[in-house]
Order: structure tokens, then C-alpha cells, then sequence
């Protein structure tokens, strides 16, 4: 097998793995913020938008000034998406 099949199998896996794990911190994140605001205005773990992903890091910066969750979460982000430029490039999708 060709490296770089095998270096886009691995980033493969590499985004799997980001995704999962930045969905987990996100998840933690929105426990967290449940956990001090009030029955009316506490986030569904579903049904996400643009607008209630900024409302979300919104609160939490204000609940958690010292929190690193955000910051995890968007590094993870990253992460996956240069994985998978990386697996596009190892199965040839930016071949000439």
C-alpha cells in the first residue's frame, strides 16, 4: 500500500477521533453552564444552530472566565479539519 494511502487512513481516524472528542467537550460545556442557570434558559444537548452555539460560548465565558472547555473544544475543531485535508490529500482529492 502506497504512503500516502496510509497517511490518509490515519487522518481518517485522527478526524474520527477529534469530532468525538470535541462533541464530548461540548457536551461537558453545556452540562456545566445547566448546572448555574436557571430551568428557563438552560441548553438542549440537540438541535444545534449558529446562533445558539455563540449564546452558548457567551455563558460560559461569563460562568467559567477560567475555563479552558471553549478553548478545547475550538482546538479540537481545528484538529479535525486539518485531519481531514490531510486524508483528502492522501487519497488524492488535490491531484492533478
Amino acid at each position: 500500500m502506497a504512503p500516502r494511502i496510509i497517511v490518509g487512513i490515519v487522518a481518517v481516524a485522527c478526524t474520527s477521533v477529534c469530532g468525538l472528542v470535541s462533541t464530548f467537550a461540548s457536551f461537558e460545556m453545556v452540562d456545566k453552564v445547566n448546572d448555574k442557570l436557571p430551568e428557563t434558559e438552560k441548553f438542549d444537548h440537540l438541535g444545534w444552530y449558529f446562533s445558539k452555539r455563540l449564546r452558548l460560548n457567551r455563558k460560559y465565558r461569563m460562568l467559567y472566565p477560567d475555563g479552558q472547555l471553549l478553548l478545547r473544544v475550538r482546538i479540537l475543531t481545528v484538529l479535525m479539519f486539518v485531519c481531514g485535508l490531510v486524508a483528502a490529500w492522501g487519497f488524492g482529492f488535490f491531484a492533478q
